[in-house]
């Protein structure tokens, strides 16, 4: 995801920062949810020390975060070194999500999704995960998926903490990614990273 910005202020801007919040949905069964993670927020890159007046650019990846495909309220939130606050217009859009084309990889996405937006989903992530192992024969002779999906089947079973769930959430990402990419995703992940860390030093010169 990649913001552009322009700032204005007689002080100069110190610091901004990016802010989301779930769109408002008449949904009953949303509204009793119990989700794992707080809606995402990230800094703003300032274009130099105290902006008065200058155009910025954040890139940032999301798509990790359980709220990745989700629709969205941003709003840009800046403030100057007098302690004065500025914000933008609230901005609708939904935010990035990574595609996944293997089925399996797919399907753990989406039993991920549903435990992380709503704890209370865990009997049914379990049915699911239960599920893409009902024929262990399919998997020969990758036997390490099917591995790989019943530890996640017991992990999720023994989870008794929010922490112990967020820990399961964050296996059944890096197992769709393997299963996805192979070992191909963390060094692309890493390349990202390094990437938008140089980008950031550039513009802070």
């Amino acid at each position: 995801m990649q913001l552009s910005y322009k700032i204005e202020d007689d002080y100069g801007a110190s610091e901004g920062q990016a802010i989301f919040k779930r769109k408002e949905k008449p949904d009953a069964a949303e509204m009793k949810s119990r989700p794992l993670y707080g809606a995402p927020e990230f800094p703003l890159v300032m274009p130099q020390a105290r902006t008065r007046n200058a155009i910025g650019q954040t890139e940032k990846d999301l798509t990790e975060h359980p709220f990745a495909g989700s629709d969205m309220v941003m709003t840009l939130v800046a403030k100057d070194q007098a302690g004065n606050e500025g914000r933008s217009e609230p901005f609708e859009m939904k935010l990035p999500e990574r595609p996944f084309f293997n089925p399996i990889a797919k399907s753990i996405i989406e039993q991920r999704r549903m435990i992380a937006l709503d704890a209370e989903s865990k009997p049914r992530v379990l049915i699911g995960l239960d599920a893409l192992t009902i024929a262990p024969e399919r998997f020969t002779p990758d036997t390490s998926i099917y591995l790989g999906l019943r530890s996640l089947y017991w992990n999720l079973t023994n989870a008794r903490s929010d922490d112990e769930l967020r820990d399961v959430v964050s296996r059944m990402w890096a197992m769709a990614v393997l299963i996805e990419d192979g070992t191909m995703g963390d060094a692309a992940a890493q390349l990202r990273a390094a990437q938008e860390a140089l980008r950031q030093a550039l513009e802070r010169n």
